[in-house]
This record gives structure tokens, C-alpha cells and sequence, in this order.
């Protein structure tokens, strides 16, 4: 266990990094703008672009792979709504905005940084191929979702209109889309293009973890510690532990397979929960304060899950 934490622990020190450079004044707070900036909107999409021109569609989608990933998260999103409204008596938009922070977990920024270090590249294929369809399922049935549920939400047709300008329009999504169609079209893009492209990926995971970092100085504790913390053990405990059983137990995956599944769910919420609650303007607070406990909680957490992976004879 111990050997794990301290192989793990050097990406969450990237992120304690860019909190401790923040807070303590060496670095503005502008710079995280900045850093989360380049990070998401260039070093990442093309991270993930490189990804997609190299990898081998055969070996990364598997149907029951995908479907350990996400019905654990599907199952978190729907148990968070609920609990919102019946334990903690949230309106409908507002727990509907719990419910998708229990579920969208950080599987690129931090996920991809812990694959990168921890397993061999057959683990991080597979992960690859759950992450192709992350945030676009994830943010279409959040938004399909929202819209039921609030009393001022938009026609159907419309908030799928609106979900699905929003997926082509996000840099992650074009770098996935854009490596896809340059891998099935067969086309040999330059060699110098692809060192330029591997170059910018190689900043992509350290700086987005130094800026999630220096983002956490931007939020507090202010939501209630009781629903931070349900939210914190929705995301890490139960999403990898139904990927888990289903993965190895149910569908007995191949080892690569599993380990991909669960370190993927078992990541924290990413910002992404903050975003979804501002768009919507429900429960933000709670959104900030669950990005910050599970963020956290994780370092401990994704250690567990870590070493029962590799004492498990999978």
C-alpha cells in the first residue's frame, strides 16, 4: 500500500504544487486561468488527438467495458439525485446538479496522469476508450435531465440541440474527433507534425494538475459537509466499486480491462461539475465544495483502489 501511495503521489503533489504557489501569493491567481487555459484548450486536445491517431480501435472499445465504466457512473448520478431530494431536500434542478457531480469523475486531467504512472500501455488503451465517450454521454444525459426536471427547462429538442453544439464545441471533443477520422482515413500525417503535437502533449497532464491546483484556491467548504462528503463517497467508493464487479466478476474482462474501469471511476469529480452547476445556476456551492473534499479524500482513496487492483489476481 505504502509503495503505491508514494508512486502515486507525485501527481497529486503537481496538484498541492499549484495550490500552495497560489495561495501563498508566488503565483497570481490569473495564472490558473492561464494554466487550465493552455491545458484544456491546447496541451490536452492534442494529448488526446495524438491518442486517438495511434490507437488501435480493436483493442480499446470493448461493449462490456463500457458498459462496467458506465453504469457505475449512471447508477451514481441517479443515487445522487435521489439522496438530494429525500435526504437533503433539494429542488429538483439542484439535485439534479448533485446527482451529475457524483457522476462526472476526472478521467482525463487526473485520470489519464494516474494510468500513465501506475500501469503499461495496454491499460492505458482501454482507458482511451472510455474516455472517447465521457464527456458527451455524460453531459448529454445531465442536460437532457436538467431540462425534465426544472420548471423553467427547455423543449427536448432543443436542450438536444443545445447539448450537442456544446459536445462538438469542446477542445477535448474536437482533439478526439479530429485523431479519430486521421486514423480510420489511413492518412500519415508528417513526421514533424507528430513531434510537434507529441511535444505539447508532454506538458498537457503536469500542467493541468499544477492548474486544478492552483484553481482549488478559488473554492471553500461552504456547501454542508454531510452532502459534500455523500457526493465524495458516490464518486469514489461506489462508481469503481460497481465497474469493479461488473468488470472482473460479471464480464470477466481481461486484467488490462479491469484495471482501466475502476482507476477511471475511482477518479474525484473534475471542474466540470462546477461548470454544469454555473451553466444552470443549481447548487453551486455544494459543486465547488464536492470538487474540493473529493479532490482531497482521492489522494487516499485512488492508493486503496490501487492496491486492491494489484493484489487481486485479476
Amino acid at each position: 500500500m505504502l509503495t503505491i501511495f508514494i508512486t502515486v503521489l507525485p501527481v497529486f503533489l503537481l496538484i498541492g504544487t499549484g495550490y500552495v504557489a497560489v495561495r501563498s501569493g508566488y503565483l497570481p491567481l490569473s495564472m490558473s486561468q492561464g494554466l487550465n487555459a493552455f491545458a484544456i484548450k491546447l496541451a490536452v486536445p492534442l494529448l488526446l488527438f495524438g491518442a486517438m491517431v495511434r490507437l488501435d480501435f480493436s483493442a480499446a472499445f470493448s461493449p462490456l467495458l463500457l458498459v462496467s465504466f458506465y453504469s457505475g457512473a449512471f447508477i451514481c448520478f441517479v443515487s445522487g439525485i435521489v439522496l438530494a431530494r429525500k435526504v437533503f431536500g433539494r429542488r429538483p434542478g439542484e439535485a439534479v446538479a448533485v446527482g451529475f457531480a457524483a457522476t462526472f469523475s476526472n478521467s482525463v486531467l487526473l485520470g489519464l496522469a494516474v494510468v500513465e504512472r501506475i500501469y503499461p500501455e495496454p491499460v492505458l488503451t482501454s482507458a482511451f476508450g472510455i474516455i472517447a465517450f465521457h464527456a458527451p454521454s455524460i453531459y448529454i444525459v445531465g442536460m437532457i435531465t436538467m431540462e425534465l426536471m426544472r420548471r423553467d427547462g427547455k423543449p427536448l429538442s432543443e436542450t438536444l440541440g443545445t447539448a450537442g453544439k456544446s459536445i462538438l464545441a469542446n477542445p477535448l471533443m474536437i482533439g478526439i474527433l479530429s485523431g479519430v477520422l486521421v486514423n480510420l482515413s489511413g492518412l500519415s500525417l508528417p513526421e514533424a507534425v507528430m513531434d510537434t503535437v507529441s511535444l505539447i502533449a508532454a506538458a498537457a497532464l503536469p500542467v493541468a494538475l499544477v492548474g486544478i491546483g492552483a484553481a482549488m484556491t478559488n473554492y471553500q467548504l461552504r456547501a454542508g459537509m454531510a452532502e459534500s462528503l455523500t457526493v465524495s463517497v458516490l464518486s469514489l467508493l461506489l462508481h469503481p466499486l460497481i465497474a469493479f464487479v461488473l468488470s472482473h466478476y460479471v464480464f470477466a474482462l481481461p486484467a488490462d480491462m479491469v484495471r482501466a474501469a475502476v482507476t477511471l471511476a475511482a477518479m474525484p469529480p473534475g471542474m466540470n461539475i462546477y461548470v454544469f452547476a454555473v451553466m444552470y445556476n443549481r447548487a453551486v456551492n455544494l459543486a465547488a465544495s464536492a470538487f474540493l473534499m473529493a479532490t482531497t479524500i482521492s489522494v487516499l482513496s485512488i492508493s486503496a483502489w490501487l492496491y486492491l487492483l494489484s493484489h487481486m489476481t485479476l
